[in-house]
């Protein structure tokens, strides 16, 4: 074999190497899969490319060759990741931004037509802040942080919100002096299976049915970040169905969006937390 053809063959082995690489371990990280079923399915493929080396056609062996020597590469050095744990603290986020979401629910004992309260509310104690998103908002681009809970149902009919949401957002400095946010109460009914709450149809205006109440931490002409320090609380009543049967009243889940700004970590996160108070209905009084 000449300098120049090995040469040759090295450059596309290498491409295939960085190629895998490149998607791989990305992929890996944000989707928190790890790098064991990877690296068999990578072995897998070059297994196929091994063989297609040695009986495809005469004009793609050299290249299936190089595809699994690149494969094979991009699986060891993928192997030397996984035992040596060098990617294991990226795994665990370290240095995200990962807010909390505290969820109060009251009366955990209701009747069937009792008001139930929800309140969602989150404080940021990082040192940094965490960052606006957009959303529509009727037609118009808001931009703010996004805490919202979906509202409880019963055989996929929602219970109804009884009086307006209220939202305060305070400071660790001066928990007791609310400060000025231009804050947005807002509703969406996204239905199944769309998950990413920057393309649902926001409105400030609430339809008997709506699946999502919220509040944005901005409005159609300014926004607000959540600093460091600071707590955004969300409070909703709904009204138990007055059919309600006696049981546990069916809960979904609160959330989080909000962007990290941390160059080594940038994330756009979309964070889920469960209800997890059970509110039981009883028995109505006769």
């Amino acid at each position: 074999m000449s300098i120049v053809r090995w040469v040759l063959n090295a450059r596309r082995v290498a491409a295939v190497t960085f190629a895998v690489l490149f998607l791989v371990v990305p992929v890996a990280l944000l989707t928190s899969v790890r790098l064991v079923p990877l690296i068999l399915s990578i072995l897998s493929v070059g297994v196929v490319a091994t063989i297609g080396g040695f009986v495809g056609p005469v004009s793609i062996r050299a290249q299936s060759r190089n595809a699994a020597t690149g494969l094979v590469t991009a699986a060891i050095l993928l192997g030397i990741l996984q035992f040596t744990g060098l990617l294991e603290p990226m795994y665990r986020r370290e240095g995200w931004l990962l807010l909390e979401l505290d969820i109060e629910v009251s009366p955990l004992r209701v009747k069937p037509g009792d008001p139930l309260t929800y309140t969602l509310s989150t404080t940021n104690t990082e040192p940094r802040a965490a960052l606006s998103r957009y959303y529509a908002v009727d037609g118009v681009p808001y931009d703010g942080l996004l805490m919202y809970g979906r509202i409880p149902d019963l055989d996929t009919v929602r219970f109804s919100l009884v009086e307006p949401p209220t939202v305060t957002l305070t400071s660790n400095d001066d928990p007791g002096r609310p400060l000025e946010c231009p804050c947005t109460v807002v509703y969406a009914n996204p239905g199944i299976p769309e998950l990413n709450p920057t393309s649902w149809d926001w409105s400030t205006t609430y339809t008997p049915g709506d699946e999502v109440v919220a509040v944005i931490s901005g409005d159609a002409t300014t926004y607000h970040d959540l600093e460091s320090g600071e707590t955004l609380t969300l409070r909703y009543t709904v009204v138990v169905p007055p059919d309600h049967p006696p049981g546990e009243v069916h809960h979904v889940r609160a959330s989080l969006a909000y962007r990290d700004p941390q160059w080594a970590t940038y994330y756009t996160h979309d964070l889920w937390f469960p209800f997890e108070d059970d509110v039981l209905v009883e028995v109505a009084s006769e």
